[in-house]
Formats: structure tokens, C-alpha cells, sequence
């Protein structure tokens, strides 16, 4: 036959956090710092939703007076109206209420018969009370903080950690997808790029692989990109931030009829700076190809010719999506500014079209590509 043991069980440290609430200093903490802590101790994970909606509970109960110096923050409310509150079972708040009793969050003060109730003197004093008794959280205000501090700290660096590889380790896949692009292909670089992508393949999803993982794959993309494709591995992502939006740099210099010299100066005073020093050098080598295409227009050079079948087909497109009727290429200039936001075109790449083409020829293209 098994002997129950019936009423709330008392081991050694209840005992210690009923001394300590007895000892508790009133009116060093307030009722909001406690609303402050239950939602901290929630958010560190240290207590449970529904245990942080109950202690929330217990303390709403409480007045501010019952906080301040004299006062007793002992809660009577029974479990029935408890659940009531909760919206949850009278058998689920009895089991709440032991685990906060367990985590030394509160102190239960239960009579004979397991009923909450105050006994005042004549004096309408409170003598004696049985009830929920909340002055542990007041003694133990400072330790609870600092131990929920710790752990959202630890969390936010683990988290900072993360993003960092995960920007990092994004940032490495670009570059070596470009220098890929932009080598001659051999039978060791294709090799090599079938590696990397089964490193990638084997990372899966990046946000849900582990940091040791994303660690390890950096490493591996550094080395690849140290040894094959000659990089500077140090450059992966873009440093100058400014509220996390990255700030696009406008090289309007380089495009322009100028002498060869500009160039290489313009490359030679950003070759410091760790965002622009691989793309400067791709530009350059595209304006020296470009050069040799196609002259830029100038006063010495006229603006290209619009091709009829162009022409054509843009006015045919612009007769369709226009208000008002097309019969000449100068009729499709005050259409182009709302093109080129259809067509998520920023302004400034408008603006150096249209010196580099012409405005008609660029109105052009705009509908013919439509």
C-alpha cells in the first residue's frame, strides 16, 4: 500500500524562499519594475507564456500600495476565479501555481483546508494571511534581473554572430559567382565551381544552417577564392552602412568623354577603400572594351541614329499604354520619366542614358523593350 502525502510539499529551499520574502524590504521595488521583470524572465525563456500571464495576473491583483513601505503583497484570489481569469482549467492553475512555487517566484501560504484569507486584528490589520504571498520577487529583484540580462545578452551576441557569418558567408557566394563569370573556363575552375556548389548544397538553406557550419564554409570559400581566383577575400561584403541600407556608389566620372589617365586616378584613389577596389578594376577594364565599340557622344560626334524598325515598334507600344495620339519620335519624350518607374529604372541611370544616347533614341528603346 502506497502512503500519500497529502498538502504542498516543503523541502529546504522553500524554506529559505519563505525567509528570504519575510525579510523582503518593502518599497525599494515598485509594481511596475515587477510587471518589467516577469515579462523579462518570459522573454529569457526562464518562465513559460501561461506562467508569465498568471504571475501578471497575481501582481494586477495587488494594489500599489501593497509595494510601498508596510504593505504586504499577498494575493486571495481562489483557483476557480484564477482560471476564470486565465481562461484555463482549475486543475491547470493548481499545477501553474506549484511550478512557481518550485521556481521560487512566489510563496504559498495555505491554511489548513487550502483556503486564502486574511486575519486582521481589531485595527483591520492584517495579522496573519494565507494566500499567495509575492514579496519573493522583491527579495529577489536584482538576482532575477541579472540572470534574465545574461541570458538575453548571450542571446543577442549568438544572434549578431549569426547574421555576421550569414552576410559573410552570402557575400563570398556572389564574389565567387562573379570571378567565375568573368574568368576563361578550364577544367580545374569548373571543377572547383562544382565543389563550391556542393558546399552550398550541403548548407542548405543558410538561415537555418548552424553558425560552426557557416564558420567552416567560409573558410573553405576564402581559400578557394585565395588560390583560384586571386582575390583579396578580406573585401566580401559592403562595410558602409548607414541603418543597415547599404549606400550605392555613383562613378558619373568615369562615364564621360575623358582621357585615359582619369580613369586609373579614379581607380588609384579608391583602391583603399573596402567596398569599391574589385569593381572599380571591372569597370575600368569595361570602359578600355567599351571605348573601341562605341565612341561617347560628344560635341564632335553626333547622336546615334534611331533605327526605323525601333521606332516603329515604340510608337506602336506607346499608342497602346498612351492617352493621347503618337505620330512622331519627339511625342514619346513626355512618357519616358513614367516608363522608367514601370520599369523600376532609377532616375540617375535615366539621366546618363540620355547622354549617352539621346533623349529621343533612349525614349526609344524604353518602349521598344516594353
Amino acid at each position: 500500500m502506497v502512503n500519500k502525502v497529502f498538502g504542498r510539499k516543503l523541502s529546504a529551499h522553500h524554506l529559505e524562499f519563505r525567509e528570504l520574502a519575510e525579510n523582503a524590504q518593502m518599497g525599494t521595488v515598485s509594481r511596475g519594475q515587477l510587471f518589467g521583470l516577469v515579462k523579462k524572465l518570459g522573454q529569457a525563456g526562464l518562465i513559460k507564456d501561461t506562467e508569465a500571464k498568471l504571475l501578471s495576473n497575481l501582481l494586477s491583483t495587488t494594489s500599489n500600495e501593497s509595494f510601498e513601505k508596510g504593505g504586504v503583497p499577498i494575493v486571495f484570489k481562489g483557483n476557480r476565479r484564477l482560471s476564470y481569469d486565465l481562461r484555463r482549467s482549475e486543475s491547470r492553475v493548481s499545477f501553474l501555481l506549484s511550478v512557481l512555487y518550485d521556481k521560487g517566484l512566489i510563496v504559498m501560504r495555505d491554511s489548513g483546508n487550502f483556503k486564502r484569507y486574511p486575519i486582521s486584528n481589531k485595527d483591520a490589520d492584517i495579522v496573519t494571511a494565507c494566500g499567495i504571498d509575492l514579496r519573493i520577487l522583491i527579495a529577489r529583484y536584482d538576482e532575477l534581473t541579472q540572470i534574465a540580462d545574461s541570458i538575453l545578452e548571450a542571446r543577442l551576441e549568438a544572434y549578431e554572430k549569426k547574421e555576421e557569418a550569414l552576410k559573410c558567408f552570402k557575400g563570398l557566394v556572389r564574389q565567387i559567382k562573379s570571378s567565375y563569370a568573368l574568368i576563361e573556363v578550364t577544367p580545374l575552375m569548373t571543377m572547383v565551381f562544382s565543389r563550391v556548389q556542393k558546399i552550398i548544397d550541403i548548407i542548405g538553406r543558410p538561415a537555418k544552417a548552424s553558425v560552426e557550419k557557416l564558420h567552416k564554409a567560409i573558410r573553405l570559400f576564402e581559400l578557394i577564392l585565395k588560390r583560384f581566383f586571386k582575390h583579396k577575400t578580406a573585401k566580401t561584403r559592403y562595410k558602409c552602412c548607414e541603418n543597415k541600407i547599404h549606400k550605392e556608389y555613383n562613378t558619373s566620372n568615369i562615364i564621360c568623354n575623358c582621357n585615359k589617365k582619369e580613369p586609373s586616378n579614379f581607380y588609384e584613389n579608391n583602391q583603399n577603400t573596402e567596398t569599391t577596389e574589385n569593381y572599380a578594376k571591372i569597370a575600368y577594364e569595361n570602359i578600355q572594351k567599351g571605348k573601341d565599340e562605341e565612341k561617347i557622344p560628344s560635341k564632335a560626334y553626333p547622336w546615334p541614329q534611331i533605327k526605323p524598325e525601333m521606332l516603329a515598334k515604340a510608337l506602336h507600344n506607346t499608342a497602346i499604354f498612351a492617352d493621347y495620339e503618337i505620330q512622331t519620335e519627339c511625342d514619346l519624350i513626355p512618357s519616358m520619366y513614367p516608363l522608367s518607374r514601370m520599369m523600376k529604372i532609377s532616375e540617375s541611370a535615366v539621366e546618363k542614358a540620355k547622354k549617352y544616347m539621346g533623349i529621343k533614341k533612349n525614349c526609344s528603346r524604353y518602349w521598344s523593350y516594353l
